[in-house]
């Protein structure tokens, strides 16, 4: 399969959904200018590739090393960000790390009376947990993270099939109106309360990561 044939159907897979990141357009002109006329076999990312999605083990070797290939390079060129400023360049790694990894979550409930006990004895604080009423927004679980040398709780949610991380970090003072950002395709919403910073990281569209911060000041109150 020449490279032309393998560029074409690794689009059909960004475009029906078979991969589960989209890399923006600039970043896909980006990989496609590097690559070499013929492209060697990767065998680790090829593997990498198959076991994140199984769809690409039906694919020839030759396709599976130049997607594996594009997704790595698009997936490294989101950091740093140009917009969120040092933590939120962070963040937005820590988020991406965890969808790489396929272990998002440390413990998978939609319960707040278990996700909130399972942070005691792993961190020095306590997070505070919200169950959002029945919405767009269920919880889904938590885990930890290691963020700005400590570790940190990250809060699960989920719109749709969008996961929304909430970080949340104890700080003196902040600024308590939510201030909106982006990096790379995604929505970002950062704002302290209650002796908190709270950032909300996701890669739905900006108007329901908005809607879901405002969900979660509205329930943790003033």
């Amino acid at each position: 399969m020449d490279d032309d044939k393998a560029m074409t159907s690794l689009n059909d897979l960004l475009r029906d959904g078979s991969l589960h990141y989209r890399a923006p357009s600039y970043l896909r002109a980006r990989v496609e200018a590097g690559l070499p006329r013929k492209s060697r076999r990767l065998p680790w990312l090829t593997w990498r590739l198959r076991s994140m999605n199984p769809a690409l083990a039906l694919a020839g070797g030759g396709l599976a090393g130049v997607a594996a290939s594009a997704v790595v390079v698009a997936m490294l060129s989101l950091v740093p960000a140009r917009q969120t400023g040092r933590m939120g360049q962070e963040l937005v790694t820590s988020h991406v790390r965890a969808l790489l990894s396929q272990h998002s979550m440390d413990v998978l409930s939609t319960d707040q009376h278990t996700v909130k006990p399972w942070f005691n004895g792993r961190l020095d604080y306590a997070p505070p947990v919200i169950r959002l009423p029945a919405g767009d927004f269920p919880l889904a679980g938590g885990r930890v993270d290691y963020v700005d040398h400590r570790m940190v709780a990250v809060l699960i949610y989920r719109y749709q099939q969008h996961p929304i991380d909430l970080y949340v970090i104890p700080a003196a003072s902040g600024v308590s109106t939510p201030v909106a950002d982006s990096s790379d395709g995604y929505s970002i919403v950062h704002w302290h309360q209650k002796g908190m910073d709270f950032w909300a990281i996701s890669d739905a569209e900006p108007v329901h990561v908005n809607a879901f911060a405002q969900a979660i000041r509205t329930e943790l109150g003033n």
